[in-house]
């Protein structure tokens, strides 16, 4: 169902009980439109109209009915008439040749009668296709539920890869500064065999390269360590590195 663009839109209530004053309020909150109310008692259709003061609803009664359809764009129907007032030789007779015209029928019974469709320039929907409507909306919605519930799920498993991925941060960080007080001291032992000059002159250069080779080296190891999911790989990963690299030890707690 084409859903009509309701700005500035003429749109007819037929019948003004429970039913249409929810659509008119439900009409109201959606975009500005030109609304008129019609009822058996011109009575009823001007207390509903009250309601929604300022609002400029224009109201009269059915014995207009034909007329006030003409002059719509939109029909909502929702009497309670037991049978149907609106018919294709109804609207054949009054409508202008090419004049579109949509009804929603939303009385039970039906106050449209199916024959209308007949109509070529007419688009009638009753409480079925209004169901219909409702459900593939609300299937949709399931759907679009279950893909933030996958989306909702992966963040979760980062969030726990990343809080579980804390307690190797002390070995990261131990490694870090084991590499690079060695990095330091090699640098100064291979700037002084360089004289002044030239270790002046190519300093920066040298501290990038020695800067570069260590995070290139240390990379891969740290993002192992850090993606490992299982808790006994990890924690047997992070002693072996401790052992090896002779890693100040963790504080207690830490491996196990």
């Amino acid at each position: 169902m084409k859903q009509p663009n309701l700005a500035n839109c003429r749109i007819s209530i037929l019948g003004a009980g429970k039913m249409a004053r929810l659509l008119v309020q439900h009409l109201l909150s959606k975009d500005p439109c030109q609304i008129t109310i019609l009822n058996r008692t011109i009575q009823r259709a001007d207390e509903l109209a009250a309601q929604f003061n300022g609002a400029g609803i224009q109201t009269g009664t059915l014995d207009t009915m034909l007329e006030t359809v003409c002059a719509s764009d939109v029909v909502f129907t929702c009497t309670s008439a037991t049978e149907p007032i609106l018919d294709r030789m109804r609207l054949e007779g009054v409508l202008q040749p090419n004049q579109a015209l949509m009804l929603f029928d939303i009385a039970v019974p039906r106050n449209v009668h199916t024959d209308v469709n007949d109509l070529e320039t007419v688009q009638a929907f009753n409480v079925d296709d209004l169901k219909a409507v409702v459900a593939q909306n609300q299937e949709s919605r399931r759907q679009m539920a279950l893909e933030a519930e996958a989306l909702l799920d992966e963040e979760v498993d980062s969030f726990i890869d990343w809080w579980r991925s804390l307690d190797t941060v002390l070995t990261i960080s131990s490694l870090r500064k084991k590499v690079e007080s060695i990095r330091q001291q090699e640098l100064e032992k291979a700037l002084s065999r360089l004289g002044n000059e030239f270790a002046g002159k190519n300093q920066a250069v040298i501290e990038a390269l020695t800067r570069g080779i260590v995070n290139k080296i240390l990379h891969d190891p740290m993002v192992q360590l850090r993606g490992q999911r299982d808790i006994e790989t990890r924690k047997q990963a992070m002693q072996t590195l401790h052992t090896l690299f002779d890693l100040e030890p963790l504080p207690s707690g830490k491996l196990g």
